[in-house]
């Protein structure tokens, strides 16, 4: 399929007989046909972002010169409209046909631009780990807004209260707003919500964990991106961790199945327990991943979207041993399927959490799961 779409798009061009000149909006045009055709949803779309990527422009200029002429040449000749061409955007025209025949073929946008937009940042993505979605910042938003109020006492959902020696209740010390956080982020993959948490709240310690070392890497990259300027010092821990010192933050990277290799590495590092735990778990039905849309099905790692029979194993495992993991008072905050609320809130109660809910996203879909570790 090499260069076949680009040949076709020359071909098409010179038998307009266009005095050898064509625009992005031609190229616009072309591509669309293309891309409904391979079943893309937002074709218009995908297509503008693949040619202002390929032929770096923003949206303002794109939308200025779209129309305008990118290449001309004094002959009628198929030849030399090719010749000219090759010698004017050779690079551009190109990638951009690159870019188009792995849309066609359903690869997801991200990975082709390598990068998704999450929460205000910017992801490096690729096959190794599943795209950052809005759905997603949901809980992100929920985790914030759960910690900016934690003051309130008369909330249980959002303090502990504990007696003292004198037998009156008060908060559990380590929980105020603005104390330094220990989070883990279970089923990292790109990182996303481990580094926006770090980005947005005041954490001591950030524990990202994968079972795969390919989407680690994913996540390491993310950080050194993020984090890039902000950083003071960097430290590389020998053994399975990686850890680099943001500040008076640790950030780490473990490959684990779970928590199988926690309990070594907290002792290692002189972590005892964690205040928050997130993770975005895998959590289709087995049988039900290959009817999911091509991009999913096809590009997307299945280690990060298969939840077992039912699709909920890792719920399971994360209410039962997870909790060991926990320090008092800890919350908890799972994404689920839109079809998950009740059973994984029925999961994490019968393992003894307190205050379990569902919450929504911005579709009003249940999005996810909170609970407390008394």
């Amino acid at each position: 399929m090499e260069n076949s779409l680009k040949e076709e798009f020359l071909r098409s061009q010179f038998e307009k007989e266009k005095n050898n000149a064509f625009s992005l909006f031609d190229l616009e045009k072309f591509s669309l046909q293309h891309l409904k055709k391979a079943g893309v949803e937002e074709a218009e779309l995908d297509a503008r972002l693949l040619l202002q990527e390929a032929f770096s422009l923003d949206t303002k200029d794109y939308l200025l010169l779209k129309r305008e002429p990118i290449a001309r040449g004094e002959s009628m000749n198929s030849g030399q409209f090719y010749d000219d061409l090759e010698r004017n955007v050779p690079f551009s025209l190109a990638l951009y046909f690159s870019f188009l025949e792995k849309r066609i073929a359903r690869v997801p946008l991200s990975q082709i631009l390598g990068r998704q937009e999450f929460f205000g940042l910017s992801f490096f993505v690729n096959e190794n780990v599943l795209s950052p979605r809005q759905d997603t910042e949901c809980i992100i938003e929920r985790i914030l807004e759960e910690e900016k109020y934690r003051k309130r006492q008369d909330d249980p959902m959002l303090c502990r209260k504990e007696k003292d020696v004198n037998g009156e209740e008060g908060r559990r010390a380590g929980i105020e707003e603005g104390d330094n956080l220990s989070v883990l982020d279970l089923c990292t993959g790109s990182g996303c919500i481990g580094l926006t948490l770090a980005k947005n709240l005041k954490c001591k310690t950030m524990l990202l964990l994968d079972k795969s070392g390919k989407a680690l890497e994913v996540a390491k990259e993310n950080y050194r991106r993020i984090f890039l300027e902000q950083k003071e010092t960097i430290k590389t821990v020998v053994g399975d961790g990686f850890e680099e010192r943001r500040k008076e933050a640790s950030v780490y990277f473990l490959e684990s199945d779970l928590f199988e290799s926690l309990p070594l590495f907290m002792e290692e590092h002189g972590i005892s327990g964690f205040d928050l735990l997130v993770s975005n778990p895998p959590y289709i039905k087995r049988d039900v991943i290959e009817t999911l849309d091509a991009e999913v099905s096809l590009h997307e790692p299945v280690l990060a979207l298969d939840g077992g029979k039912d699709g909920l194993d890792f719920y399971r495992r994360i209410a039962k041993e997870g909790k060991h993991f926990l320090l008092p008072g800890a919350r908890v905050y799972v994404e689920i399927g839109y079809d998950q609320g009740a059973r994984v809130k029925d999961i994490f109660q019968k393992e003894g959490f307190f205050y379990v809910e569902v919450f929504q996203d911005y579709e009003g879909r249940d999005r996810g799961v909170r609970g407390t570790f008394l």
